[in-house]
């Protein structure tokens, strides 16, 4: 029997990843950045690899972090650490690979086979990374990241978490497939940490 597991979703999707400009080669490379930008930004929140299992999507990963991981340190290191690798890369990228990217952050319980994962926490994840008021902003702003937290993780911030960079977080009404979804969305401005 397959026992439901409490994780928490990190959920990245690089915006437009299909272009026409965008060739093989192109692809290859911007998803080598976004694996080596989220392993650096788990690195720097002290989040060990044996806690996060990524699955590949094509075009962006889903992460399945452990229980214990608290959802403050994905919004506090992990987001800004990739929006600042994202701004490096595409300081220097020709215009096919400079990489926008919409990012989720939710909690729920998942389950698992021998396939891979399945639960309606985890599926609620790949849809909110379709949603088009998460679109929007970054074509507004020309940002590198944009940040939705459902409820779910908001709720398991812990208190003194609930400082700059959380107060940039509006309330934001998201379209998904079933129905409308409140959650918390900013644009991540790059982090100020140290190379390393």
């Amino acid at each position: 029997m397959h026992m439901p597991v409490r994780k928490t979703f990190l959920g990245l999707d690089i915006v437009g990843f299909t272009r026409p400009d965008r060739t093989d080669s192109a692809c290859l490379a911007m998803r080598r950045v976004l694996y080596d930008a989220l392993t650096t930004g788990l690195r720097r929140a002290g989040i060990r690899p044996a806690a996060c299992e990524m699955l590949d999507r094509g075009d962006g990963i889903m992460s399945l972090l452990d229980a214990s991981v608290e959802p403050g340190l994905v919004v506090d290191t992990v987001v800004p650490s990739l929006a600042t690798a994202l701004r490096d890369h595409n300081a220097g990228a020709a215009r096919p690979e400079r990489i926008q990217l919409r990012a989720v952050l939710h909690t729920g319980v998942t389950v698992q086979d021998d396939k891979g994962h399945v639960g309606r926490d985890i599926s609620h994840a790949f849809r909110l990374l379709d949603a088009p008021e998460l679109r929007l902003p970054l074509t507004d702003s020309g940002a590198e990241l944009v940040l939705a937290v459902t409820d779910a993780a908001w709720d398991r911030l812990r208190p003194d978490r609930r400082r700059p960079p959380v107060s940039r977080f509006r309330r934001t009404l998201l379209s998904t497939k079933e129905a409308p979804v409140q959650a918390w969305v900013a644009i991540v401005a790059p982090d100020l940490l140290p190379a390393g």
